[in-house]
C-alpha cells in the first residue's frame, strides 16, 4: 500500500516564511522612520504657508491688517483692531508650537531677525488689507541642523516652500 502524501507545512516551511516577513518588515519600518524627519519638516512647512495664506485672506475680507508673530520654536497670529495688535483667537489661527527641536530662522528684507522665546507685542510680518505681505524668508530646521525648509515670498501676495540642502542654510 501507498501512504498518501501528508498535507499541511513543514514546520522548516513556516519558519523561513516567518523569516522573510521579519526582514521585509524591518526594511520597510527603516525607511517609513528614515523620511519622518523630512516629512515633518515639509508638514510643518506646508501648514504654516497655508495659515499664513488664511490670514491674508482674512485681511481682505476683513479689511483688517494680520500679522504673525514667530519665536524660535512657536508662531502665533495677531490682527490690528482698535489701533492696537490683539492676538488671534480662531480655530483656523492658533499659537503653534514646534516639536521635536525644530527650530525658525527668518529673514526679512535680507535681513536676519534675532527671535523671541517669550510673548511679543508686536508681529515680525504682516499681511494688509489689499492681501499684501511682508517679504520674508523663513526655514524650519530640525534639532540636528542638517535638514531645512524654507518658505519665501515669491512676490508681494505669493508664498513657495521648498526643501534648501544642508549646505544651503
Amino acid at each position: 500500500m501507498f501512504s498518501s502524501p501528508s498535507k499541511g507545512f513543514t514546520l522548516i516551511e513556516i519558519l523561513v516564511v516567518v523569516v522573510i516577513i521579519s526582514i521585509l518588515m524591518a526594511l520597510g519600518a527603516q525607511m517609513i522612520s528614515s523620511g519622518s524627519v523630512e516629512r515633518n519638516l515639509q508638514q510643518r512647512g506646508k501648514i504654516l504657508k497655508y495659515s499664513i495664506q488664511y490670514a491674508c485672506d482674512q485681511a481682505t475680507f476683513q479689511n483688517r491688517v494680520y500679522g504673525v508673530k514667530f519665536y524660535t520654536d512657536a508662531y502665533g497670529f495677531s490682527q490690528f483692531a482698535n489701533n492696537e495688535w490683539v492676538d488671534v483667537i480662531s480655530e483656523q489661527l492658533t499659537t503653534n508650537q514646534l516639536n521635536d527641536g525644530m527650530v525658525f530662522t527668518l529673514s526679512i528684507d535680507g535681513q536676519r531677525i534675532v527671535l523671541p522665546e517669550e510673548e511679543l507685542q508686536l508681529p515680525q510680518i504682516s499681511c494688509d488689507a489689499t492681501g499684501e505681505l511682508t517679504p520674508f524668508e523663513l526655514i524650519i530646521s530640525d534639532a540636528t541642523k542638517k535638514h531645512h525648509y524654507q518658505l519665501n515670498t515669491t512676490d508681494s501676495w505669493q508664498i513657495e516652500g521648498q526643501w534648501l540642502d544642508k549646505d544651503d542654510a
